[in-house]
């Protein structure tokens, strides 16, 4: 059996713009600013020998379609005669802004690439799971600052080479996340005409002025100026991101009834308990690795 193990962390976005003007999936995504978490998607590879391909991929122990993970085996795969095994578990829930879909394509093709010794470098390997995650429209803007790791402000939509990263220099934090309500189809607001003029009216200006003063101060800050100018805030999201700010910076994710916050932990933990289900965790900054690399 050829086996591949790989973990890429959870990525939470601020505030962004959406960019999917050309037909070429190399060429879209999103610009914005976003964190990494330690939090994320392990994903195991198993493959053997078949007399057809077989494809089959669990998440928590449950088998699913999981379309995003299924289009990087079937790129990957080709029509080669294998039974494919992939194992994914969680670190979050998904449909909250976190990332989980990203997470998964890119560590399966992390995986995937270490199980049939192709060698790829972690530029190509972002790539597929970069297109994987745009052709299914799931997300946007994931895929490339979970590859890269830490505070990552996107500043040119698109995976390697065509993307452009930068890095928001910043210590070691504690990040607490809140779920607080029902899970959110990224695919329903990206794809409505609506949503998507007030995103990139919102986005583009936050953008503009976080880059004036790139700190995570101003993150935050138009982060929360981002989910009130797009009217994306809900009034239960509102009540915990200000219950939230009392004892750190705290934003709602994007695109999630969910709140990310950094400060500190314990503090922010006890004040979240009412408001819903709280993760805690930290900056990832290393991004997507075979498990052996840690």
């Amino acid at each position: 059996m050829l086996e591949g193990s790989a973990f890429a962390p959870g990525h939470v976005t601020g505030f962004f713009e959406i960019r999917d003007e050309v037909k070429d999936v190399r060429l879209r995504g999103s610009t914005g600013v976003g964190i990494c978490l330690s939090l994320g998607v392990q994903t195991d590879v198993g493959i053997t020998r078949a007399k057809k391909r077989e494809i089959g991929i669990q998440i928590n122990g449950r088998e699913v379609d999981a379309p995003v993970t299924r289009h990087v085996v079937e790129r990957m795969v080709g029509p080669k005669k294998l039974k494919v095994n992939v194992e994914s578990v969680l670190g979050l829930p998904q449909g909250q802004g976190f990332g989980m879909s990203g997470a998964g394509a890119l560590s399966a093709a992390t995986a995937l690439s270490e199980a049939l010794k192709l060698k790829l470098s972690r530029s190509e390997v972002t790539c597929i799971a970069h297109e994987a995650e745009i052709a299914c429209g799931t997300g946007l803007g994931d895929v490339m600052p979970q590859s890269n790791g830490g505070i990552v402000i996107r500043r040119k939509e698109g995976c390697y080479p065509y993307g452009v990263l930068e890095n928001v220099d910043v210590r070691s934090g504690e990040v607490v996340l809140c779920v607080i309500g029902e899970s959110v189809s990224t695919k329903n607001i990206i794809e409505d005409k609506r949503h998507k003029e007030s995103i990139n009216k919102n986005g583009a200006r936050c953008l503009s002025e976080f880059l004036k003063e790139p700190d995570i101060h101003n993150m935050f800050k138009q982060s929360l100026r981002f989910a009130k100018g797009t009217k994306l805030l809900t009034s239960a999201v509102k009540k915990a991101v200000d219950a939230a700010s009392e004892s750190g910076y705290a934003s709602m994710s994007m695109l999630g009834n969910s709140i990310f916050c950094l400060g500190d932990g314990k503090a922010l933990a006890r004040t979240l308990q009412s408001f819903g289900d709280v993760y805690t965790c930290s900056i990832d900054k290393q991004g997507v690795r075979s498990v052996g690399e840690d």
